[in-house]
This record gives structure tokens, sequence and C-alpha cells, in this order.
């Protein structure tokens, strides 16, 4: 396999997601599924996966990414798409996205779309005659938010529509969703609208199959060593069996490999981990982990800040008790013990910590080490 680091991986070069991509086809049947999971930890890679197999099986599949500011750019997208996909559908499509334009004001032109996408998606089923359609929203979340914070309401009625859309069909249609992140930060109502369809956590790969990958890459870089499998184990454990953190240790241990003519050893590998983690480059984008609070978090964003700090230097997990006491002893603003529980549970969404029992840790050892680092 070749390197794609950060970039888009060819769906037959996925590994370890062959039952992931099985529970999301098995949930076509019943309307689909939300695809759960921290950022970088391959939901778009097996998404793409679940679209060759759906399409395989004979349904009309539509992919699109909202990942965008409007609503008329989001369905024009889709229409694009469907134009594409039936070519018997292009002049039809072409007269949608023309229509999109006719709103006078913004908020209208968002009306617009919102009746326009109803109207595409009702006109997909009926011409898919009889063919299951299966609508795959990539980055539901970053569209229905940026809909939510511009009019009050309008990202919950986008995720509403999806959800009508579901009902209204039945069987004739799925929906597979995935976002980098929560629904809870749209508005608290926005995870009622994904209740009817299944939650499928994507998180690391099975450590065999990781350290598969990673000699498969080291492979297809032309590395010939007997140790190959060796490192290829190193890398897989270092990167926590997470593909996209396995595609940069490769790409590391290729670059030094290249430059001594010698592999690196096994237990060098996780001084690359380092390497990266102190680099003012940050090519590994951990610092986006600290960043985002002030987004995610608005006024509270120092206090959760601090209260990760906490986390990040307990010498295990801490009960609720625990983490209340080492705030205290910090002076974090944390007014009680309800508004910490608030905070935790808000956290394991965003997948920071991780809940065992009754006690929490961070969820990645991994971006544990990368926080201590960038908050010195």
């Amino acid at each position: 396999m070749s390197l794609v680091v950060g970039g888009i991986v060819p769906p037959q070069n996925v590994v370890g997601r062959v039952r992931d991509a099985a529970d999301v086809m098995a949930s076509l049947s019943g309307g689909g599924s939300v695809l759960v999971g921290d950022r970088r930890h391959g939901k778009t890679s097996l998404a793409r996966v679940a679209q060759l197999e759906a399409a395989n099986a004979g349904a009309v599949v539509i992919a699109a990414s909202a990942e965008r500011e409007t609503y008329a750019d989001f369905v024009g997208s889709l229409a694009t798409e469907l134009g594409r996909l039936e070519p018997a559908w292009a002049q039809e499509m072409a007269r949608l996205r023309l229509s999109l334009s006719a709103g006078p004001i913004k908020i209208e032109r968002g009306r617009n779309a919102a009746s326009v996408l109803d109207d595409l998606l009702d006109r997909a089923v009926s011409r898919a005659a009889g063919r299951q359609v299966v609508l795959f929203v990539d980055e539901v979340t970053i569209l229905a938010r940026n809909l939510e914070r511009h009019e009050r309401g309008a990202g919950d009625n986008f995720l509403h529509m999806l959800r009508r859309f579901r009902q209204k069909h039945g069987s004739a249609v799925a929906t597979v969703l995935s976002g980098s992140i929560g629904f809870h930060h749209v508005s608290p109502d926005a995870p009622s609208t994904v209740n009817d369809i299944r939650k499928i956590t994507v998180g690391p790969i099975r450590s065999d199959h990781g350290a598969y990958l990673a000699e498969c890459l080291l492979l297809g870089e032309g590395v010939q060593s007997e140790h190959r499998r060796d490192v290829a184990e190193a890398v897989a454990a270092a990167a926590e069996n997470i593909p996209y953190y396995i595609q940069h240790l490769v790409a590391a241990t290729v670059i030094a490999w290249r430059a001594t003519g010698k592999l690196p050893r096994a237990e060098d590998i996780p001084r690359f981990v380092d390497t990266a983690i102190e680099d003012r480059a940050d090519p590994w984008d951990l610092k986006h982990y600290r960043n985002r609070l002030s987004d995610y978090y608005g006024t509270d964003a120092t206090a959760v800040g601090r209260l990760l700090d906490v986390y990040a230097h307990a010498p295990g997990r801490l009960t609720i008790d625990d983490a209340l006491t080492r705030t205290q002893g910090e002076g974090i603003d944390i007014t009680d013990r309800v508004q910490l529980v608030a905070f935790v549970e808000r956290l394991e969404l965003d997948h920071y910590l991780e809940r065992i029992g009754d006690a929490d840790k961070f969820a990645s050892a991994l971006v544990q080490r990368a926080w201590r680092a960038m908050r010195r």
C-alpha cells in the first residue's frame, strides 16, 4: 500500500473495518446509522467502504460532505452528485441547482434550499425504480451547527428533515451520518434527531490489523528487512492502532530508513511520537485538541482546560469526588459537583475522557502526552 498521510484512503486499502462495514450495511434496512468516534479514527474511510458495498448491492448511493457554510451549497452538491451518478437526471438536477439562487436575501435562500432538499430527496426515491436510496452525509453536524448559529432552530430543522425523510419512506431509504463534532454541539435537541437509527462506534482497529497495515505500508515504500514485522508491531502500538497515526509513524520510519540505510529498531519507534509532539510545526495537528476548546465550550473553556490538566497529570483514573478535590485544591472555577459532572460528561462525549466504572481517564494516552506537552 502507498502512504496517504492525512489523505483519502482508497476503499480497497482500508484495513480492520470489515466488521464495522458489515454493521453499517446491516443498519440500512432499519433506516441507517450514525458513525460515532473521535477525529482521525477513520469514520470517513469506513463510510467510503460502505458506499462501495451499498452500490454493489444495488442501492442508489448519494454521498456528500456537509462541511459547508450554507444550506444552498450543501443541496447544490447533492444535486451535482445525483446528476453525476444518474446521467438521465442531470438536466433535472441542473434546474434544481438554479432554483437555489432565487431567494433575494440569505435567510430566504436558506429556506428555499430546505424546500429544494426535501423535493430533491423525494425525487430521488421516486426515480430510483424500487432501488433503495442510501444517503451518506459526512460532517453533518458542521453544517447543522453553522445553520443553528446563523438562525436559531435552523440546524435542528435540517436534522429533523433528514429524520422525516427516513421515516416517510421507510425501508426505501437509509441515511448514514458522520461528523467530527458531536450532535450535542448543535443544540440540546439535536441528539434526539438520530435516536431512530443505530449508533456505530468507530474506534482504533485491532492490534493485529494495525500491525498488518503498518507492514503493508512499509512494503509499499520498498522496505525490505527481517525486522520489518517487529517494527510494524511497534508502530501499531505507538499509534494506539489508529490508522491516521500509523500512516504518520510509517512515514517517519521510512524517512529515517532512507537517511541512514537502516530500518529503525522497534524500540526506536516511540521516539518518533516524541518528535511529533515536540515539533513546533505540529505535523499531527495535535494542538487542535487544545485550540478547539473555546469553540466547543465558550466562556467555560478556561475552566475545562484546567480540568483536563488535572486528568492529564493524574497517576490513574479519577472519580468525580477525586477530581472535585483536585479542582478545588487548584482553585479551578468549577462551583460544585453538579457542574463538574456536567463538564466530565461533555468531555466524554467529545472523546477527551473515557469512563471506566465510576472513574475517568484520558481516552488516549497519546493525546494525554500531547496535552501535557502543549500546556507546558
